[in-house]
């Protein structure tokens, strides 16, 4: 099995172990010129000091035997919730971590329940230039339930881009890795869409104008997909192949639309918002808001108003976070409103759901946990999980998670993984309510190439056996749904729905996900059917997939019907 290699200078020769620690001193004060004061750039850009052993499971170093290995666990579907503990109507359980042929660093929810994965070879390698995977959880999380296939467009979508793309259900991969006389992580312009009909990538004619190392995608009410921030070239000393090269920034949005294709908006390019500037560059945090603008927060803090339309406009907004990082997630757990993790185990919730937009502290999250991701639940809590108070190693490494209740600001202590969640481990809501956490490596101290499943409290009876709750059923649901419809919903039997609630479907990386949104929905219920009333209008709920879920009496939910929101 080959080490992960993250150095960035190429090898030409084997050196002394003296001579790369005098490398060392000398490169790393430069790239740490780009980062957040104190911090480390990127894992990335970063000379690795031990090779990463590979997990596949079984736990770091074991190898998997293939085929007929215990790692085989065919079975009852992935959303079979398992029996737990006495506690686990209070702090959920988790599953046995099972392989993946992959590092998971990005992963993308289908419309048919299967999960698209990249990022890596299959030896835990950083770089996705070769292949991809499909995991498809009505299969179990056996091998058989995994297919790995070829990369075969010429890019590498490595730190890519990413989005469920409305209507189709196909996802759209933006930019991504390129390597210059063998020094890995500059930028490509490359645009690929996967296919989930046949399960493929493909390129397209038109690239974006800029090339982008670390962009994110915002789907817009008006079914655009905003590309925002990304690196393009990196800092690099040079050697006798190639000249020294400095960090340059795509800092003018793009935006793509499936009838038009792409355009510039030059009127909103500001260096000081997605490119230089407190590695604002690096997927800026940005969503879709209720009065359709698109709103970023800057990792340093600072809060800025993008209006998507035409050429674009961009606003400074009177408003202030604390200091944060880029290895910090944020989410939009309500329309208009943000609750964002800052430096010093600082959350605080930006409110854009008023006339004037407003900061509010509130509880302090469980530990300082860089590299966490925040996963909005199917009751709309906020679970976060993973992460380390000493950055992208094991010795502060979190394995108990926690929840944020919308309703108190309060934080709940959650069960504890097996595996640790570093820098490039993904989160993200399955239909069934549970959570698939994957990944984390490439680089760092082990490459995850598995995955576990959270199953939260509400899958589980409150009487302290830890068995799984029987739960609704909805029988009948409508596949496409419009702005401010009311549409039947027909549940299995006559029993009392409690709530009703819309998830849009996840798309994550680098602890974000700027596609996930949450809000509940008014309903009646006249025997087994429920009138449902879909959001007002687009910029509440921009066109695409969504889980819509309904809660009995007891809080437990059914599984959730996919609705194509137009």
């Amino acid at each position: 099995m080959s080490a992960i290699d993250c150095s960035p200078l190429p090898v030409r020769k084997a050196l002394p172990a003296g001579v790369w620690a005098l490398m060392a001193v000398a490169v790393l004060p430069a790239i740490t010129r780009a980062a957040v004061v104190g911090r480390p750039a990127l894992p990335e850009d970063m000379l690795q000091s031990r090779p990463a052993l590979v997990d596949r499971g079984l736990g770091a170093g074991v190898p998997l035997a293939w085929p007929g290995s215990q790692a085989r666990r065919v079975g009852p579907a992935a959303w079979v919730s398992p029996a737990g503990s006495v506690n686990a109507a209070q702090q959920g359980v988790f599953g046995a971590p099972f392989y993946w042929p992959v590092i998971p660093m990005h992963t993308v929810l289908l419309p048919d329940g299967r999960v698209l994965a990249y990022g890596s070879t299959p030896e835990g390698e950083q770089g996705a230039s070769l292949n991809y995977a499909v995991w498809d959880p009505r299969l179990g999380t056996g091998v058989e339930s995994m297919t790995l296939l070829p990369n075969s467009t010429g890019t590498d979508i490595f730190c890519a881009g990413q989005t469920l793309l409305p209507v189709t259900g196909d996802v759209l991969v933006v930019g991504g890795d390129r390597q210059v006389a063998g020094v890995r992580n500059f930028a490509n312009s490359d645009v690929n869409v996967f296919r989930r009909g046949t399960n493929t990538l493909e390129r397209q004619t038109a690239s974006m104008a800029w090339q982008r190392w670390y962009a994110t995608v915002v789907s817009s009410a008006a079914g655009e997909q905003v590309v925002l921030g990304g690196r393009v070239d990196r800092l690099w000393e040079g050697n006798d192949v190639m000249a020294p090269t400095v960090d340059t920034f795509a800092s003018t949005p793009e935006v793509w639309r499936s009838d038009t294709g792409w355009r510039s908006l030059t009127g909103a390019a500001a260096n000081w918002v997605w490119g230089s500037d407190d590695m604002s560059w690096y997927y800026p945090r940005a969503w879709a808001m209720p009065d359709g603008r698109i709103v970023s927060v800057a990792h340093a803090g600072g809060v800025f108003a993008l209006w998507p339309s035409g050429a674009g406009k961009l606003r400074t907004l009177p408003v202030v976070l604390p200091a944060g990082d880029p290895s910090y997630p944020s989410v939009m757990f309500s329309p208009g409103k943000v609750l964002s993790v800052r430096l010093n185990r600082q959350a605080v919730v930006l409110d854009m759901s008023g006339t004037t937009p407003a900061v509010q502290a509130t509880t302090s999250i469980d530990q300082d946990r860089q590299y966490s991701n925040a996963t909005l639940l199917a009751d709309g809590q906020v679970w976060v999980n993973g992460g380390s108070s000493t950055g992208n190693d094991l010795a502060g490494a979190a394995y108990l998670s926690s929840t944020w209740s919308p309703a108190t600001g309060l934080w709940t202590p959650q069960a504890a993984a097996t595996k640790a969640r570093l820098y490039h481990a993904t989160s993200m809501l399955l239909p069934d309510g549970s959570v698939l956490t994957a990944g984390g490596g490439g680089p760092g101290p082990v490459a995850q190439l598995n995955a576990e499943i959270f199953y939260p409290p509400y899958l589980y009876r409150a009487d302290g056996s830890g068995q799984p709750a029987t739960r609704p059923v909805v029988a009948k649901a409508p596949t496409v749904v419009h702005p401010a419809q009311t549409f039947g919903v027909t549940m299995g039997s006559t029993a009392a729905i409690s709530r009703v609630t819309l998830v849009r479907f996840g798309a994550v990386t680098h602890a974000f996900n700027a596609d996930q949104r949450f809000q509940a929905l008014t309903f009646s219920q006249s025997g087994s059917v429920l009138q449902v009333k879909a959001p007002a209008n687009k910029n509440l709920a921009p066109p695409g997939f969504y889980l819509l879920f309904a809660f009995d009496q007891a809080g437990v939910p059914a599984i959730g019907k996919v609705l194509s929101l137009l």
